[in-house]
């Protein structure tokens, strides 16, 4: 429920706070005093756009919060948006506030966290409901009206089974157009990848060969020049003049060495490191002699390799820089063509599933619509029924249904439509000309919804727009009911709706230093009397119009 409302700097309202009860709470003042302000400052926490002209005179923003009395379970919206944010209800209180300033921005926050408007109105339409004249009329969209009924109708079970099978079957849906977009593609292309699978798989290249076979030609093509070499190498070693190999020349230098060390025992050593030298050298010497030995050149084979790798470079060009990607593209492209295959043995398994989700989805919709209709007919019923006693004697009201394609919420599309008059055609209410009577409609759907209704607090503005007497007194009588399962707060210029109420709230306007200032304060006994008088008769002062202000309070309190 909202409990407290603070207003700075908007419009006439310099500062104010306002404390709200539960049950039934009436707001009233004279014409111009600032009520419809306090309206317009609720309207912002619903996400309505903002105006700059609202800024009060002088300022460069202004400023409106509420706090909610709240408790788990928390409604939809809000309880996805605290677990989104990481967010905690502290003391059971929601703050909510938004900011407008001069410059044309706004600013929203949720619990003291930055929210945008967006998410402000998903959630403070959960809170709050405002009836005024032809604003913030949840009833009047199809949607809204569709969910009412299911809450009156608790169609919720149905309504579950209902979107379950629907989203089986959407899913199906959208499964099968991805599998027929991919069958078309591949069809388009199967010509394409069937020549490259076939080129690529008369190659066969295999990851690196490239690079070997690279490798592999560069060698042979260097044939005459690493054998050339090889044989100075193996000439330096082991052969030419005696004393000019590098054998021949260790052994010599071996031999004067220990011939020193005969002398000098610790020269030594090098004799035996120039043993292990000539050993590895020998070693070296007989290696590349074999792999001179080894070697041959073939015309042929360089022709074969060089072909290899042109064909190799090819493949690279056209389905990749590398072979590792061409090898991949081959792989893929054959994936690709072995779906064509897959996908029609899949369209025909989809197709039969498709038909049988169609089959389950329908039935769940028609027992979804059967028990809304049912529904429909008793909550018509007990809205024509408190229309008459609100003045209304010889409306019909009836809720009209058109079946739709289905959706999310089913096959339904329902209409709220009444006569006001006889003689006249039935008409959407949202089509309803009188403010009056539409706030009257209003009025007996949520006080037969009253059970049902989720949002907590109902706010009504113009609700006794063209009644008084007998009538006036059933919509006091219909409010004070509503109160009893609902926060009502109620804008009245009727001394018999207000003389109902729980908490009476004046709306008064001050002129100080030439500025305008509206004021707010609750009031009881003998102020709220004046009160009741001064709506009465316009006079808060006369024994008469005072006297009859007090029967009338003691009335509506019995």
């Amino acid at each position: 429920m909202l409990e407290r409302l603070e207003i700075h700097n908007y419009a006439l309202i310099e500062d104010s706070v306002i404390e709200f009860s539960d049950g039934f709470t009436v707001i009233t003042g004279e014409t111009g005093a600032g009520k419809s302000i306090i309206l317009g400052a609720l309207s912002l926490l619903l996400g309505e756009k903002t105006e700059v002209q609202s800024i009060r005179s002088g300022q460069e923003s202004a400023t409106v919060r509420a706090s909610f009395a709240i408790t788990p379970p928390y409604p939809p919206n809000l309880a996805a948006y605290l677990e989104r944010e990481g967010i905690s209800i502290e003391e059971e209180s929601l703050i909510v506030s938004r900011t407008i300033k001069n410059n044309g921005r706004s600013s929203v926050s949720l619990q003291g966290r930055l929210s945008s408007r967006t998410e402000l109105a998903a959630i403070s339409k959960e809170l709050l409901d405002i009836s005024a004249q032809r604003d913030h009329q949840s009833l009047l969209s199809a949607a809204n009206q569709l969910a009412v009924l299911d809450a009156y109708g608790t169609c919720m079970e149905e309504k579950r089974a209902y979107r379950s099978a629907y989203e089986s079957y959407q899913a199906l849906k959208n499964e099968l157009e991805q599998r027929k977009q991919q069958l078309e593609q591949a069809k388009k292309e199967e010509d394409f990848l069937r020549f490259a699978v076939d080129e690529i798989a008369k190659i066969d290249p295999k990851v690196g060969e490239d690079d070997q076979i690279a490798e592999q030609v560069r060698v042979i093509a260097s044939y005459e020049q690493i054998h050339e070499s090889l044989s100075s190498a193996i000439e330096a070693l082991h052969g030419g003049e005696v004393g000019t190999s590098a054998l021949t020349s260790l052994s010599l230098a071996g031999s004067q060495i220990a011939s020193a060390a005969k002398a000098d025992p610790s020269l030594e050593t090098y004799v035996s490191r120039l043993e292990s030298a000539a050993i590895e050298i020998e070693d070296i010497y007989e290696s590349i002699r074999d792999y001179r030995s080894s070697m041959s050149y073939s015309e042929e084979e360089l022709d074969r390799l060089q072909g290899r790798l042109a064909s190799l470079q090819r493949l690279k060009k056209k389905y990749g820089h590398t072979l590792e990607a061409v090898c991949s593209f081959y792989q893929e492209s054959q994936n690709r063509l072995n779906l064509s295959e897959e996908q029609e043995i899949w369209l025909s398994k989809l197709e039969k599933q498709i038909a049988t989700a169609s089959e389950l989805m329908t039935s769940k919709a028609r027992v979804l619509s059967e028990k809304r209709r049912s529904a429909a007919e008793n909550l018509a019923s007990q809205v024509e029924q408190k229309l008459r006693t609100l003045g209304m004697k010889e409306a019909v009201f009836s809720i009209i249904f058109s079946q739709v394609q289905p959706g999310p919420q089913g096959i339904d599309e329902v209409s709220y439509e009444i006569c006001a008059n006889p003689g006249l055609e039935m008409r959407s209410i949202k089509d309803v000309a009188s403010g009056g009577e539409l706030s009257r409609i209003m009025l007996a759907v949520k006080t037969s919804l009253a059970e049902s209704d989720a949002v907590p607090t109902l706010i009504f503005d113009e609700v006794d727009a063209g009644i008084g007497g007998s009538v006036a007194l059933a919509v006091a009588d219909q409010l004070a009911n509503l109160s009893r399962s609902h926060q009502v707060i109620v804008i009245t210029h009727l001394a018999s709706i207000a003389s109902k109420a729980d908490t009476h709230l004046v709306v008064h306007k001050e002129i100080r230093n030439q500025m305008s200032y509206s004021m707010i304060k609750s009031v009881k006994e003998e102020e709220r009397q004046k009160e009741i008088a001064r709506m009465l008769s316009g006079d808060d002062s006369s024994s008469e119009s005072l006297g009859h202000a007090k029967k009338l309070l003691q009335t509506g309190r019995s």
